[in-house]
């Protein structure tokens, strides 16, 4: 390769990673989350690794890699932070996605079948699945899987055995049966 055409793709590069760098910097600045603003760090961040590792390769110096490791280290672990900040602040929020806990109620797929009865007549009055060649489904296999998005409706029990509950898991509140408010 002859030295102009060398000289006008490191130009080239040169003008593009500048011209990257500064787009993200305005979205670093105007961006309206911080998601945003984290991916336009992270854009600025690989500019600059592009431009030392250039810099680094026409010029054949081997000092400033540990640098571009510390870069590198620097944005991963940036990025894995901010993300799972966002993450926690996110499902703290009442109904930030669909199918959220605050989301459930009495009838859903995780409660015990006398706690979806007293809950939801809609429980109550499905009929049970059948299947494709008209018989009914036996009374042990949970009920309501192809018609509710989450789940079945209720977990049915054999007879005889009692469900297994462990803590709350009830659907309904200790101190509300005690009638005591605090």
């Amino acid at each position: 390769m002859s030295q102009i055409v060398l000289d006008a793709l490191v130009v080239v590069a040169s003008v593009l990673l500048a011209a990257s760098a500064i787009m993200a910097l305005y979205r670093i600045v105007r961006g309206p989350s911080i998601l945003d603003r984290m991916i336009a760090t992270d854009v600025v961040l690989a500019s600059i690794m592009c431009g030392l590792g250039g810099f680094m390769a026409l010029s054949g110096r081997t000092d400033l890699l540990p640098v571009l490791v510390v870069l590198a280290m620097l944005g991963f672990v940036g990025s894995v932070s901010v993300s799972r900040y966002v993450s926690k602040s996110d499902s703290m929020t009442p109904g930030a996605e669909v199918g959220s806990l605050s989301d459930f109620s009495s009838s859903d797929w995780h409660m015990p079948k006398e706690s979806a009865d007293d809950g939801q007549s809609e429980a109550g009055t499905r009929r049970q699945e059948e299947s494709e060649d008209g018989e009914e489904w036996p009374d042990d296999v949970a009920r309501g899987i192809s018609d509710v998005a989450d789940g079945p409706d209720a977990i049915t029990v054999q007879e005889g055995e009692e469900p297994v509950t462990v803590g709350l898991d009830q659907g309904t509140d200790p101190d509300a049966e005690e009638g005591g408010s605090r």
